[in-house]
């Protein structure tokens, strides 16, 4: 018994202190809304994109060298002309910047070029598939400027593999498969007549292109005002969520302890030693005296509640006029004058 308490008491301190913690992640996330309303930042996002590596995956040493980066939102493109260099960061052609980009559908996608030998003119080689930049931008620091992140994009021929002469993986059916094929219809009839039934969809090869290469790009977002702020309410949501959940369990841990500590009291009192008994609060009425006889009489008869205290009042004018008239009918010549001598 004594094992589970603990295991109960420990819970209640665990939802203690997640509440303790919610509620610091709450005021440190106030703050800095706080802090980031009077704070004179910029109300547009941007977006910095840099090709640090190229990787050729086959034997031809022309790797492209010219890239155009196309932004789905805004419809914006970019030409980066050369690598970038560490030691000259802000080099033209090394590095291009996209400016108020919706993140919610904003997509990334990179043409290569190269360099024809004789006139210079550039020749499209491939192009990439579309990256979607919204996990990018939905981690923002507030504490941060920047969220850079280094992607490995691959770039793919969009000619065919054999008019190129790019590598490719062929996948060939074996003949032992379609033979087995074949005796299986032999042996069972049924299966034959259903077959012949439907269409023959069988594939002799299945080709595979390689991508011509690929590219170690850069990406640098900088977020806006606006996006710090709708972030740090999202937080904040999250935040109040899993506090409303901790106050929860710090409800039910701590109606868990206090039952626990009603049945161990129970236990240590025994089953007959209550410590408190039932309808302790009603008060008792005293046993009621006899009263004496002469008490009884006297309250019946002359005491304050009695019949006689209670007419007399109304019955003395009564009383007093009858009597007056029985005088006056029987005994008025008393009142009368003498006679004169």
């Amino acid at each position: 018994m004594s094992s589970s308490s603990d295991d109960k008491k420990s819970a209640l301190e665990e939802s203690r202190l997640e509440v303790m913690e919610c509620e610091k992640e709450i005021q440190s996330i106030k703050s800095s809304l706080k802090s980031l309303g009077g704070s004179a930042e910029s109300s547009s996002n941007s977006l910095r994109v840099s090709v640090h590596k190229i990787n050729a995956s086959g034997e031809d040493s022309s790797a492209p060298g010219t890239f155009k980066i196309h932004l789905s939102s805004p419809i914006e493109e970019r030409t980066i002309t050369k690598l970038f260099d560490p030691l000259d960061p802000t080099a033209e052609g090394g590095i291009v910047t996209f400016e108020q980009l919706e993140t919610s559908n904003a997509l990334l996608t990179i043409e290569a070029f190269s360099s024809n030998g004789e006139d210079d003119t550039l020749v499209k080689v491939g192009t990439s598939a579309a990256h979607d930049l919204l996990p990018l931008c939905q981690d923002i620091d507030v504490n941060g400027d920047k969220i850079s992140s280094t992607v490995e994009i691959a770039i793919v021929s969009e000619s065919s593999a054999e008019s190129s002469g790019q590598p490719t993986l062929e996948i060939k059916e074996s003949d032992e498969w379609e033979d087995a094929v074949e005796e299986e219809k032999n042996d069972d009839p049924g299966a034959t007549k259903e077959s012949d039934a439907q269409p023959s969809t069988t594939t002799k090869g299945t080709k595979l292109e390689l991508p011509l290469c690929t590219l170690s790009v850069q990406l640098e977002y900088t977020p806006s005002a606006n996006d710090k702020r709708d972030s740090l309410y999202e937080k904040l949501n999250d935040v109040s969520k899993r506090k409303a959940a901790a106050i929860e369990k710090l409800r039910q841990s701590a109606a868990a302890v206090n039952r626990a500590k009603i049945s161990e009291s129970d236990e240590v009192k025994g089953k007959g030693g209550n410590a408190v008994k039932a309808g302790f609060l009603n008060k008792s009425k005293p046993e009621a005296k006899a009263v004496p006889f002469w008490k009884r009489w006297y309250e019946k008869t002359f005491g304050p509640q009695s019949l006689l205290w209670l007419v007399g009042p109304i019955a003395k004018n009564y009383v007093i006029f009858i009597g007056c008239s029985v005088f006056f009918h029987y005994k008025g010549d008393l009142l009368a004058l003498p006679p004169p001598v």
